[in-house]
């Protein structure tokens, strides 16, 4: 039997939605992306759930894909791809959607500590991330991670809760 391979798309921004909906009928299998965030919304901490990369959306299938048919999708700007062309994700970019996909598609807020002026993640899904942090908001409780991956290069924005 054949591993599903991974894909990624980058679409128009605040569509992904649609785009994940034109892959699904094609037959292809969705791996959602989001990531819960602590905000404020009317002067109250909420969590919400928001895309973690904004404009990607990732697929998985166990053979190539049929490129000319996901290209009729209006939003889709390209396919990720590396300087041979391949599309299919690799090294760290693939160990990346392994990880969201591992989470269920969706990155919960994690539990941190403050040790000084650091943070440390106590548990949760930053835990395990492997990515370097490269900013922390405490006003805002969440943390920038550069992702070092050979397609993907963003910093995700991820919440924390801190604990004693």
């Amino acid at each position: 039997m054949n591993e599903n391979q991974f894909y990624c798309i980058f679409c128009k921004t605040s569509q992904e939605i649609k785009t994940e909906t034109f892959l699904q009928s094609l037959g292809y299998n969705i791996i959602s992306a989001l990531v819960e965030r602590n905000i404020v919304k009317r002067g109250k901490w909420v969590k919400e759930f928001r895309s973690i990369i904004p404009g990607y959306v990732f697929f998985e299938s166990v053979t190539e894909p049929d490129w000319n048919e996901i290209y009729k999708c209006k939003h889709i700007i390209y396919a990720l791809h590396y300087s041979n062309n391949q599309k299919q994700l690799k090294g760290k970019d693939l160990n990346f959607v392994k990880w969201i996909k591992g989470n269920g598609g969706k990155i919960r807020v994690s539990k941190a500590m403050e040790t000084g002026r650091k943070i440390k993640i106590a548990e949760g899904p930053l835990k395990e991330l492997e990515g370097k942090i490269v900013k922390i908001n405490k006003k805002q409780k969440c943390v920038g991670i550069k992702l070092e991956g050979e397609g993907i290069k963003n910093i995700i924005w991820l919440s924390y809760e801190l604990v004693e």
